[in-house]
């Protein structure tokens, strides 16, 4: 009984960032320092890449041979239903649960109504009965109205390590350099370019503006529409790069 007391004292109040390789969960981490972080393997196909890229001496809490998400993972690499599943297990390791989320991300298990409903199932769950007192949490992706540019402007104005930025991995194929036509890595390069960042010669497969995400944003350009702040960050890298011309 002791132990159980203990953990439950330990992880109250708590933040706990879901961490993984990629570039936003590595900036979160320096301009907030959160109390944990939380990496879940989900046997993805970028599960093992990811953590090759975590910069040393992280103490970071690994959770393996919990979730087998890899064998619902789509072609696409989106895994449905994988936050609900993150964040009920990050609620073990604290209170203030935050996940690396950003404008521009589209899927509706990062956005606002999502957070609100799995907060609102984690208190009800988690109000006092008999086997536990209260516990009140609180979940959130505290830089969701800034895009990937805006997020690296203000990592690097506040000193974060350019180095830390480009060892991070943002890939859906896991390989071991970046192959520059998933979204992942045509929204990094995006916040990159963007940021007067360069890569090395070999950091890319191929040339990620050649990226058939492209494709999914050729209407609202041509139509001279941008949906939104990523849209118009993405134009802008095309532009500073030469290959679209307005």
């Amino acid at each position: 009984m002791k132990m159980i007391t203990d953990m439950r004292e330990q992880v109250r109040g708590k933040s706990v960032l879901l961490y993984s390789g990629g570039m936003d969960s590595l900036m979160i981490d320096f301009l907030l320092e959160p109390d944990v972080l939380l990496n879940i393997s989900m046997n993805s196909n970028y599960d093992k890449r990811e953590r090759e890229s975590f910069p040393e001496g992280k103490d970071i809490i690994y959770l393996d041979d919990v979730l087998n998400l890899g064998q619902y993972e789509r072609d696409d690499a989106i895994v449905p239903n994988r936050n609900a599943h993150l964040v009920l297990l990050a609620s073990h390791y604290g209170e203030h649960i935050m996940l690396g989320s950003v404008s521009g991300d589209r899927s509706f298990d990062k956005d606002e109504k999502f957070y609100l409903r799995m907060e609102d199932l984690l208190n009800h769950m988690w109000q006092e009965q008999h086997w536990t007192e209260e516990r009140k949490f609180k979940i959130e992706s505290p830089f969701k109205d800034k895009t990937k540019t805006e997020l690296v402007r203000e990592y690097v104005q506040q000193g974060g390590s350019i180095e830390e930025l480009l060892t991070s991995y943002s890939c859906y194929e896991g390989g071991e350099k970046h192959c520059g036509q998933c979204k992942a890595c045509f929204r990094k390069w995006v916040s990159l370019v963007n940021n007067r960042i360069d890569t090395p010669s070999d950091y890319w497969e191929n040339n990620p503006w050649e990226s058939e995400f492209l494709d999914d944003i050729k209407n609202p350009v041509y139509n001279g529409k941008w949906r939104g702040k990523e849209d118009k960050d993405i134009l802008k890298a095309m532009i500073l790069k030469g290959n679209w011309k307005v």
